[in-house]
């Protein structure tokens, strides 16, 4: 990307599967989602597309729908219909999709994309519409061939497609990843990634500066995490910038990229809409939505993750950078709040759960959003450590003790005796101690070796079984070496 000549400008749409946790499928009562059952163990005769079996529609998925139009202030269809897509692929048993194109459940709306230093940009969604998933295809099963696995045909998906408004790697990256976080936020789907429950499929064209027309886009494949969309797309620009560059035209296809090498390479000619004959499924009648439904799905909305950004940042005198990491994830604010409800210090709890809880979380390989620490406990930990009762290094290794427990943290200090010492006249006999016992290193650190002050204040430590607060030993030190400093100037005075 770096290399990319500067008379170019990268235009970015992304269409985004998003697989919607309904409990069952899209038009069948196949069980949903099951994603450890052996292949085609949820594959009933109307996922295999049996001769007179017949498609109902899923009423969660059409709700989940609404509440992500809603979630965009995008325009909801008073009825939607479905039409039949059609492509071979072998694990596509009908020889068609039954997916939404003339009337989509959504139409246009915005997605306001957040930066870090709190600016914002209009991201426009030209649809959201529902589709049914196809099948896996399995390459490396068997030697020399594919085996089908249809637990995940016919499984409900939200087709979210924006504009082409993206105009860099990072900023698709940063799209993918917050649009990911408001569709668990809403409680649309688990957003595993790894599990291809959120794909993105990526549209990438060059053109001049400061023109406004397009150039040819090819479509990136399947990328199924933030890293991926970003490495594609800048390897994809490039290679683009390298064809523009030469003379030669870019064509439009469908490509996929290899993380392994870092690179894309050409699977197909991309497919015209024409290519796809739509029409309407017969089976499947115009689906009414009346004001009163959509009225209901709004009023149970929650409040969104925009507006709680803004909220923290006004509040709590968050840095839009806080704000934003805390808000990826509902779980992280939610504990966020609560904590500070109790505690008072929005600050500390922040720093706390943007440092040691989620570095907890990720060494105990919990999952993404599974935060087993309570408001409570997070916030005695925090009053304690301020109160000067136990030092950062011990509630730190705390976090992990009371990680995935009901414990009380008192209770856990008093059972293993941890409780830090903060007693000024303890600490001051200790450092006194260990200033008698160091008098040859005194002129040293009086001469300028500030460094000698952490080995003092390890032997206090050491004293101390760890125990003693150590901003308190260095100020104890201080004043005594303060003291030192005084008499010898005293005796040079003499």
């Amino acid at each position: 990307m770096s290399n990319m000549d500067s008379n170019w400008e990268a235009v970015i749409g992304l269409e985004v599967h998003v697989q919607l946790n309904t409990r069952t499928k899209l038009f069948s009562r196949t069980r949903n989602g099951d994603v450890s059952a052996a292949p085609n163990q949820h594959a009933n005769l109307v996922d295999l597309a049996y001769p007179g079996t017949l498609p109902v529609l899923n009423q969660a998925a059409l709700t989940h729908a609404i509440r992500f139009g809603a979630a965009i202030d995008g325009s909801l269809a008073r009825v939607c219909s479905f039409e039949r897509k059609h492509y071979f692929y072998p694990d596509l048993p009908k020889g068609y999709q039954i997916s939404q194109y003339s009337q989509p459940i959504v139409g246009s709306g915005v997605f306001s994309l957040w930066f870090e230093d709190g600016h914002t940009k209009a991201v426009r969604i030209r649809r959201a519409h529902l589709e049914e998933d196809a099948g896996k295809s399995i390459h490396d099963r068997l030697p020399d061939s594919t085996v089908l696995d249809f637990n995940r045909a016919g499984t409900p998906l939200l087709e979210i497609v924006t504009e082409p408004d993206l105009r860099t790697p990072s900023e698709a990256a940063m799209f993918l990843r917050q649009l990911h976080a408001l569709v668990i936020w809403l409680g649309l789907g688990s957003g595993n990634l790894y599990e291809g429950a959120i794909r993105c499929d990526a549209n990438v064209s060059l053109r001049s500066q400061g023109n406004n027309s397009f150039g040819t886009a090819c479509e990136l494949k399947n990328l199924n995490s933030f890293k991926f969309l970003k490495n594609a797309l800048r390897y994809e620009i490039e290679r683009q910038d390298n064809v523009l560059s030469s003379g030669a035209s870019v064509r439009r296809e469908t490509r996929s990229y290899d993380p392994m090498s870092g690179t894309t390479k050409s699977i197909r000619k991309k497919e015209q809409q024409r290519e796809y004959r739509y029409f309407p499924d017969p089976d499947l009648p115009p689906i009414p939505i009346s004001e009163t439904t959509i009225s209901e799905i709004k009023t149970s909305m929650p409040e969104l993750p925009a507006n709680v950004r803004d909220r923290f940042v006004r509040n709590f005198n968050l840095t839009p950078d806080k704000a934003y990491r805390l808000t990826l994830e509902k779980p992280l604010a939610e504990l966020f709040e609560a904590t500070v409800k109790s505690c008072k210090d929005p600050q500390a709890t922040a720093n706390w759960i943007l440092g040691e809880v989620i570095a907890t979380r990720k060494r105990k390989q919990y999952r993404a959003h599974d935060i087993p620490i309570s408001a409570r406990q997070l916030s005695q930990l925090i009053e304690r450590v301020k109160g000067g009762t136990l030092s950062f290094n011990a509630a730190k290794e705390l976090v992990g003790r009371l990680w995935g427990t009901n414990q009380d943290l008192d209770q856990i200090i008093k059972t293993h005796d941890i409780t830090q010492i903060s007693d000024s006249d303890q600490i001051s006999h200790w450092a006194t101690r260990v200033v008698e016992e160091n008098k040859e290193l005194i002129s040293k650190l009086l001469n300028g070796e500030e460094k000698l002050y952490e080995y003092f204040i390890g032997q206090v430590m050491k004293l101390s079984h760890g125990k003693a607060n150590p901003q308190l030993v260095r100020q104890a030190l201080e004043r005594l070496v303060s003291k030192k400093d005084k008499h010898n100037s005293s005796e040079n005075d003499d």
